[in-house]
């Protein structure tokens, strides 16, 4: 499990003393600022980082004493996985605004996925902004759980509860806590509960599973294996712990066959982890971000392959064929919308690759826009009369 907090683009309000630095800033921002820090936070919330950063540049343009710009440009590239500049736009924000909220914690967050652990620490007891907010205590508690002060990072999972008690999250890391003290009942009792919030959470699953077997519930842990492995077939510790879970009920055949699959896992994993070595220790190659992607691909863990695929074309944003490609994961995973929305991105640019329309009139076609399938693979013949696969696939079309 990960939980790394970030804010909303805007989040400061007035104070005792009046109105803070950036509420007056907003007031006298030129609307052009307005909407293209907008566009900017919609661009960055659909994945397309550099043209994100593009429009916060033009809001910079009309705005330059606007902390929200510098702020969103720090998320932006954190995203980016670029720690280093985007230190130097939270720094630029405090600049602007040495009480705008949420800077400390995503500098800390940074620090964090640096592994820098106690400067996570310093940076999080200087935020004021956020501080009785769920999602700041659970990250407090993980950085005192991986300093190793138990105790403090309950003391913060607890505080996260009684500001939340529907935070799923929270109970899990207690329960996680738990578990790594050894005290199995303690950590299924509020694994169960986390579990119970949001019950189609297959890490949720996971850990529960993972628990009833260390408590000896192989029943119990079989069935909670079996669905964390068949959601996440990708899950090299899904399919180990549930062979060892089958062994101890003596279905050892079963349980063989889950263990040799959690081998052929690991293979795929240690690829995986060699190329995130990599990208970690340079996040300005793209080249690097692509294998790594691949590398996700190929193991199926295809949410994390498009975030991967995301920066590399964030940093080479004339590498269109990256944005096919995200374009066919997302439609892989199942999110037409988000792969319609790329495709129509690529077909401004290149509206005469048959290919490209092929790919649109197909996700049409799934989501049983008949019509509109119909015009994209008329127009990929349009470009390629000898177009085989648009030529079959307009004759399989239900006839109006």
């Amino acid at each position: 499990m990960a939980c790394v907090l970030v804010l909303g683009v805007m989040g400061c309000g007035a104070g005792d003393d009046g109105p803070s630095r950036t509420e007056q800033a907003r007031r006298e921002a030129d609307p052009k600022a307005v909407q293209f820090l907008l566009d900017a936070q919609q661009a960055y919330e659909g994945g397309f980082y550099n043209g994100a950063l593009m429009l916060a540049d033009s809001a910079a343009h009309y705005a330059p004493n606007l902390a929200d710009i510098s702020f969103l440009r720090g998320r932006i590239l954190t995203a980016m996985r670029q720690y280093d500049q985007a230190r130097a736009a939270y720094e630029a924000t405090l600049a602007l605004d040495p009480a705008y909220p949420g800077v400390y914690l995503n500098l800390g967050n940074s620090a964090y996925l640096r592994d820098d652990t106690r400067g996570a620490l310093a940076l999080y007891r200087k935020e004021k902004g956020a501080v009785e907010t769920a999602a700041y205590h659970i990250q407090l508690g993980r950085v005192y759980a991986d300093l190793g002060v138990t105790d403090s990072a309950r003391w913060a999972y607890e505080k996260a509860i009684a500001v939340d008690s529907t935070n799923p999250t929270a109970y899990m890391w207690i329960g996680q806590s738990y578990e790594d003290a050894g005290a199995f009942d303690e950590a299924l009792q509020y694994s169960r509960k986390g579990l119970a919030l949001q019950p189609d959470n297959l890490n949720y699953v996971y850990v529960v599973g993972v628990q009833l077997l260390r408590q000896g519930d192989m029943e119990g842990a079989v069935e909670m294996l079996t669905r964390a492995a068949e959601g996440m077939p990708w899950h090299y510790a899904a399919h180990y712990n549930l062979g060892q879970a089958l062994n101890g009920l003596g279905q050892a055949e079963q349980g063989a066959r889950y263990l040799a699959r959690a081998d052929s896992l690991l293979e795929k994993r240690k690829v995986v982890e060699k190329w995130e070595g990599l990208v970690q220790a340079n996040t300005h190659e793209p080249m690097l971000w692509v294998n790594y992607g691949n590398a996700l691909r190929e193991a199926g863990r295809l949410d994390e392959a498009i975030e991967a695929l995301t920066i590399a074309f964030s940093l080479q944003p004339q590498w269109l064929e990256l944005q096919n490609n995200i374009a066919n994961l997302l439609l892989a995973r199942g999110d037409t919308v988000a792969a319609l929305g790329r495709y129509e991105m690529l077909l401004q640019i290149q509206p005469t690759q048959p290919d490209l329309w092929l790919n649109f009139g197909t996700v049409h076609a799934l989501i049983g826009d008949y019509d509109e399938a119909r015009k994209a693979w008329e127009m990929a013949l349009q470009h390629d009369p000898e177009h085989a696969e648009a030529k079959r696939y307009l004759a399989q079309l239900p006839r109006q």
